[in-house]
């Protein structure tokens, strides 16, 4: 599980991997399941005096992080809490305990699961479903759940290969799968305090403070989001403590080394990454790694994300393949660091350059040539780039492929295919196309049949709005809405009476 491997480490000190080495063992005492089991007393918000028994995994700035048996955290002021005693605490979930929790949590009738390995693998259903439709809720499951353990699979082979300090999962892992949008909106603000990227620019995450992973069922048709959540969820349950300072750059730049194929997963860290490094080249230099490096905030903002994660992606990349023994030392440091810790901008970037032993200016510099030269040892060679005016849309388990040109006189014309990516049921969709001078086009799709793929007709963009959101002149997005096709939604926008443009709101 460890390998101080004093030959291999030239350019380390003997001292710094002792170092290292009482640090990693320190961290594992704390993950295992000898912490301390106590019950905590403290006050809540109205003058209430609340017991809870609880594991503390670690204090900070203030407050104390108190392990559920569920696993979830509970996020306590130190001043608030006026006793603990000592105790053998509660015992830990396992896999049939989670689920009724969760059933209860989101609905008996609206809920259905798959245990399996070290997985709870939950759907949350928008209303019922008909008997008929639960053969093909079981198999959504089923595929759902293969697909976990084979993340599960592919990140431990990685993590072995680079010598990670690895302990095995002290909670059942959850994912959980939302039907509707807007209930996966409304759990999201709950579950992030509204903190972070807006629930709207969001398909799935991981919560460090429940440990679950949710996700849109949408994304689900091609796995990529669940994908790069449950690398997060791997790492906060196997290699890291959850909520310590751990840098995002490096955090999401390991998630993004695994995107690519999607439930496939034949991509890793140790590959080249086709769209990031696509997007890397034509990023070329415009951000400047020290920002990322010092400070997070890029990572939280919905303007800067992209380019944010697109850095973290390089970064990540050239460090796993090309500083090999700095970055495992690395994943070592950051293993032993706390919950709630705290490091300002000059003692992150210290922490790095000490770890790393090489400058950001100069790994920065590098970058470009490294990845050039695996470019073109990999063999990859870049997508053909869309010419004919198309985007692929997926929102509320609606897929929009159109194609949007525009006349010699100025007006866009948009046409397509439009899917409903739904296993269960029979949707209808309200689809437009909006655009930023002001006039949108509409379609409404009645009674599409689940896996079920039809032509949408060609429409100009011709009926007028008054945008909310300012968009370039010349430009169009487009939006999704849907609802069960019984439902009475359903039956309002096949008579004419329909939303109306998105950006109108």
């Amino acid at each position: 599980m460890f390998n101080m491997r004093f030959d291999r480490h030239s350019k380390l000190e003997s001292i710094v991997q002792l170092r290292l080495f009482l640090l990693f063992m320190i961290s594992a005492f704390l993950h295992s399941s000898s912490l301390l089991a106590e019950s905590y007393t403290y006050v809540d918000e109205d003058g209430k005096q609340v017991t809870l028994e609880a594991r503390s995994i670690g204090a900070g700035q203030g407050f104390q992080a108190l392990e559920r048996r569920d696993g979830q955290l509970q996020i306590v002021p130190s001043s608030v809490i006026v006793d603990r005693s000592p105790g053998e605490g509660p015992k830990r979930f396992d896999r049939e305990e989670m689920s009724e929790m969760l059933a209860k949590r989101f609905g008996e009738e609206l809920t259905r699961f798959q245990l399996q390995g070290n997985f709870v693998i939950g759907l949350v259903l928008t209303a019922p479903i008909e008997k008929t439709s639960e053969s093909k809720a079981s198999a959504f499951i089923q595929k759902a759940s293969r697909f976990m353990n084979r993340v599960d699979e592919v990140f431990l082979r990685y993590a072995k290969s680079r010598k990670f300090p690895l302990y095995e999962p002290q909670f059942p892992l959850v994912l959980l799968i939302f039907e509707s949008d807007d209930d996966f909106n409304e759990y999201a603000a709950e579950a992030t305090g509204g903190t972070g990227l807006s629930a709207a620019n969001i398909a799935g995450f991981y919560s460090p403070i429940t440990n679950w992973l949710a996700v849109r069922m949408s994304s689900c048709d091609s796995f990529e989001v669940p994908l790069h959540e449950a690398i997060h969820q791997q790492m906060y349950n196997r290699v890291f403590q959850r909520l310590a300072p751990i840098p995002k750059w490096f955090d999401e730049g390991i998630a993004t080394g695994f995107e690519g194929e999607g439930e496939r997963i034949s991509i890793s860290p140790a590959k080249v990454n086709p769209r990031y490094a696509a997007q890397a080249q034509r990023m070329s230099g415009r951000v400047n790694w020290r920002s990322v490096i010092e400070n997070d905030a890029a990572f939280t903002a919905d303007v800067l994300a992209g380019e944010a994660y697109t850095l973290a992606w390089c970064m990540h990349w050239l460090l796993a393949n090309k500083h090999q023994d700095e970055y495992e030392a690395y994943v070592q440091e950051l293993a032993s660091r706390e919950p709630l810790g705290r490091l300002d901008a000059e003692e992150r970037a210290n922490r790095f350059k000490t770890a790393l032993d090489v400058s950001i200016v100069d790994l920065q510099k590098e970058f470009p040539d490294a990845l050039n030269f695996a470019i073109k040892r990999q063999r990859i060679r870049p997508k053909p780039t869309r010419t004919d005016g198309g985007s692929t849309s997926a929102q509320a388990l609606g897929l929009a492929d159109l194609k949007v040109v525009r006349s010699r006189i100025g007006r866009l014309t948009a046409s397509g295919t439009f899917k409903n990516m739904s296993p269960l049921r029979s949707m209808t969709f309200y689809l437009t196309v909006e655009s930023g001078d002001g006039t949108y086009a509409e379609w409404v799709i009645v009674d599409l049949k689940p896996g079920r793929r039809q032509e949408i007709d060609s429409q100009q963009l011709t009926k007028r709005f008054r945008p909310a959101v300012q968009m370039p002149r010349g430009t169009y997005r487009v939006f999704i809405r849907s609802t069960p096709a019984d439902t009475r939604d359903s039956s309002n926008w096949a008579n004419g009476t329909v939303p109306g443009p998105y950006l109108a709101r």
